[in-house]
């Protein structure tokens, strides 16, 4: 929703640069609408262009690594967890606890980034992800060893549980990345200085407006992509919570 507020601001800022730059335009002297002026004015606004379109493909490029970034640590998390669930199931009935605190572990961290979601089916615990990851270790190491099986099946689930602690303290500084808003106010100043150049050698007809109008939605539709990017668990384009909890099925 907040994406959707700025790409409504950004539309609006542009499409009033334009409009004023029309009113402008009635106001001045001949010489300064003349083909001369015309021509400065046009040739500047593509200087602008040009260092706008640059930037703004650099940021949404950016912005899109990011949520790459993101879907993929949670992605390396789910392949772990699946991966020791399926490693405490084959050990047998005395690696059921560990099993349900990974649930609730699982839970907790899905509704920690998706708050507001009702995980299912990972249960959620009382404590934080960490903490109830740190519990399922304490209840990892506790297992019997009842044979080398079991002991291999112990220190491999222990090992995945390492690589999911990992991805997770590292998703959680991957998750810390925000939008630059001096980088987003500047390029928003320069597609303002764009639309009011526009504004200034065009009539002032149905077609020039729609025209105008089009083009301030792409450009605004690219600083929305760049904001909703950064916002991969909470925007209108969200990685979905099914991507952690679809890795655990239900306790058998």
């Amino acid at each position: 929703m907040q994406s959707l507020l700025l790409m409504l601001l950004f539309l609006g800022t542009m499409a009033a640069a334009a409009y004023v730059g029309m009113a402008v335009r009635k106001r001045l002297p001949d010489d300064h609408t003349a083909d001369s002026s015309r021509d400065t004015v046009l040739r500047s606004v593509a200087l602008v262009v040009t260092l706008s379109s640059i930037v703004l493909g650099f940021l949404v490029g950016s912005a899109k690594s990011y949520y790459g970034s993101v879907e993929d640590q949670l992605t390396e998390i789910a392949a772990d967890v699946a991966a020791i669930d399926r490693l405490l199931m084959r050990y047998g009935a005395e690696a059921e606890p560990a099993r349900l605190l990974l649930r609730e572990a699982v839970g907790s961290s899905a509704l920690a980034v998706w708050s507001g979601h009702k995980s299912s089916p990972a249960k959620a615990g009382q404590g934080r992800g960490f903490e109830l990851s740190e519990q399922l270790y304490d209840a990892i190491v506790g297992l019997p060893d009842g044979g080398p099986r079991q002991a291999s099946l112990r220190d491999q689930a222990l090992v995945q549980l390492a690589s999911m602690q990992h991805a997770g303290l590292k998703l959680s500084r991957i998750a810390q990345a925000r939008p630059q808003t001096p980088m987003l106010a500047v390029v928003l100043s320069w597609l303002v200085i764009i639309f009011l150049g526009f504004g200034l050698v065009s009539p002032k007809t149905g077609t020039a407006l729609a025209s105008l109008a089009l083009a301030a939605f792409a450009a605004a539709g690219g600083l929305f992509l760049i904001v909703e990017l950064y916002s991969p668990v909470s925007g209108l384009l969200q990685i979905p919570p099914s991507i952690l909890e679809g890795a655990l099925p239900a306790l058998r």
